[in-house]
């Protein structure tokens, strides 16, 4: 998330005029219009689910996806407003300032966005891996896999999540560092335990990046093998074609939402590893301006995952279609 204001020269490939203009496309245009998106398409998602019911561990678990991303959405949209406002409030040098509150809040923003995100990966990783279970073993999964089970899967996931994140981040403090050129004041969030927070966030990213795809291998072997299997067979009965039918929609549902998840966050394993190998690539170092396009890049592609479920069960899920007719007539007769 860039917010740099002052001209300042950098060695790597990207100049400081080009960041400040692609600063303008991510933070000023794009990724607020991507947040106001998905707080919109979140909040019909959560609506959406409760129509149809939380009794099913896949209805269950997509709920819960669409309230973590909801909240993403939420939290990105409060930094692409203070953001906004730090370019437009005239700089001052009180540490009361209005401009230092705001640069806090878009600090904030931009740690507490993390604790949604990463709800929002373990709740893909538990809806791809049950789903996976329920192709490779379908008898004993339906018993062993209930959608209590799943929701304390997830509940518990998450716990231990948010409990590494704050012991991370409690030890943050706010310092304000005055600009000798301009005599202007910057607050900024340090103290935070960095180490922690890298291996953490590499172990999470990369095990559930590598599971996923695992299981979107293991889902689309079983979709082509069901494709072939229903253009050979002419003698299924009605009802188990119907269920058959209903569990490769479902099936194909987690495979885009995996895919996405896989695309989207595809940026942010390709940061981890380039401050892994390359010490320049900081905020301080030759690559700064690289970094900087990099944290703004990572933010809409997050964004862009939040927004592309609701397209995906709209293309997928025929009970989701129903309800979301259902809910959507509803809200515009209403109005």
């Amino acid at each position: 998330m860039y917010n740099s204001t002052e001209n300042t020269k950098a060695d790597g490939f990207l100049n400081d005029g080009s960041l400040r203009i692609l600063g303008v496309l991510f933070k000023l245009v794009l990724n607020p219009a991507l947040a106001a998106a998905g707080i919109c398409s979140n909040c019909i998602n959560v609506l959406v689910f409760l129509r149809i019911g939380l009794s099913d561990g896949v209805t269950q678990n997509f709920f819960i996806l669409s309230l973590s991303d909801g909240l993403c959405c939420v939290i990105a949209s409060v930094n692409s407003i203070a953001y906004i406002l730090q370019q437009t409030v005239p700089p001052t040098t009180g540490l009361g300032a209005v401009e230092l509150l705001i640069q806090r809040v878009y600090w904030a923003c931009f740690f507490a966005v993390t604790f949604p995100m990463n709800i929002s990966i373990v709740t893909t990783v538990v809806i791809a891996v049950v789903r996976c279970c329920c192709v490779a073993m379908p008898f004993r999964v339906k018993y062993l896999l209930t959608a209590s089970r799943q929701l304390v899967a997830i509940l518990v996931s998450s716990g231990a999540v948010v409990g590494v994140l704050l012991y991370v981040f409690t030890p943050m403090r706010t310092v304000y560092l005055r600009n000798p050129e301009t005599n202007r004041l910057y607050a900024v969030l340090v103290g935070y335990r960095w180490a922690t927070y890298t291996a953490f966030t590499s172990v999470t990213l990369y095990s559930s990046f590598t599971i996923v795809i695992g299981c979107v291998v293991i889902l689309s072997a079983s979709l082509k093998k069901s494709f072939k299997f229903r253009e050979s067979s002419s003698g299924s009965s009605v009802g188990s074609e119907s269920d058959k039918g209903r569990d490769m929609r479902v099936v194909k549902t987690v495979v885009f939402v995996s895919v996405a998840f896989i695309c989207c966050f595809l940026p942010h394993l390709t940061f981890t590893l380039l401050k892994v190998f390359m010490a320049e690539f900081s905020p301080q170092g030759r690559f700064k301006n690289e970094n900087q396009l990099f944290l703004m890049m990572n933010e809409a592609c997050l964004l862009i995952s939040a927004n592309m479920n609701i397209f995906i069960y709209l293309l997928c899920n025929t009970r989701y279609r129903t309800a979301f007719r259902a809910v959507v007539g509803k809200t515009h007769t209403e109005s």
